[in-house]
């Protein structure tokens, strides 16, 4: 028996080996495939969410177009939303789904082109007659998704406000308590309150106008490999751009061209 002990610490030796090459790149390599870990909350329809074990949406739908293209295959890291920070904080992702560009997170981070422009809307309770407009919010509770920029956002248009924002960690909890009276709005992306009242028949309907346009991306961390790449995704974001193609997701998600909107 003791004939085997050498030969089996040396294969352990030759395992931790492999493994610990394996962590120290960017973008992991598997027997020449890419692989793309892309970090995102399952709960983001539109954008991007999981169902029946399959993540699909606006952003899931683009970014299989580039990196197909890219020859990556993309293996996506669902937690809520802090997770998605985390873990892209922590290097546990590569990059995130629906990520703003701001100057706070240009300091962390170095991002692709962008590849659509979020607004920022205000929903309230379809029988609400007191916000019709984000200057309505004065005293009132907002809620919002944990970790999101849309806070931000609103107190950089209305710093006037006076609402009272309240963090939630998913979108169900947050339109069930506007719809129950529990808060009075719904402070999120334009986009994904539009698609949750059209398609889901969420009770819900925009107060106003959307407002705070930004622009989103794929952040990344800035090393000499991830330049590359960045490099890569926006000439394929060029071409997807030109050929149509993010106008007919867009259509498909929307049922508008959300680029034509944007060129005006």
């Amino acid at each position: 028996m003791k004939k085997w002990i050498l030969p089996l610490a040396f294969v352990l030796l030759l395992i931790a080996g492999c493994g610990n090459e394996a962590e120290s790149g960017s973008v992991e390599e598997t027997e020449g495939e890419n692989i793309i870990k892309i970090g995102s909350s399952p709960d983001g329809y539109p954008l991007s969410f999981q169902e029946d074990g399959e993540v699909k949406g606006f952003n899931a739908d683009i970014y299989n177009a580039i990196f197909d293209e890219l020859n990556y295959e993309i293996e996506w890291v669902m937690t809520d939303w802090t997770g998605v920070l985390a873990n892209l904080d922590t290097g546990n992702v590569d990059t995130a789904s629906n990520f703003a560009m701001t100057p706070e997170r240009a300091e962390k981070y170095t991002f692709s082109d962008p590849y659509y422009n979020s607004k920022a809307a205000v929903a309230v309770a379809q029988d609400n007659e007191t916000i019709q407009s984000v200057s309505d919010l004065e005293g009132a509770d907002v809620g919002t998704i944990l970790g999101t920029n849309f806070q931000n956002v609103l107190n950089e248009e209305y710093p006037d406000h006076g609402g009272e924002i309240i963090d939630y960690e998913n979108n169900e909890v947050v339109y069930n308590d506007v719809i129950a009276g529990k808060i009075d709005a719904y402070l999120y992306g334009r986009e994904q309150l539009l698609a949750m009242i059209n398609d889901r028949d969420i009770a819900l309907e925009i107060a106003g106008e959307p407002f705070g346009i930004q622009p989103v991306a794929l952040p990344f961390k800035d090393t000499p490999e991830n330049q590359e790449l960045i490099s890569d995704i926006n000439d394929v974001l060029a071409e997807l751009r030109s050929d149509g193609t993010l106008a007919e997701i867009s259509e498909k998600w929307y049922g508008m061209d959300i680029y034509e909107e944007e060129a005006e």
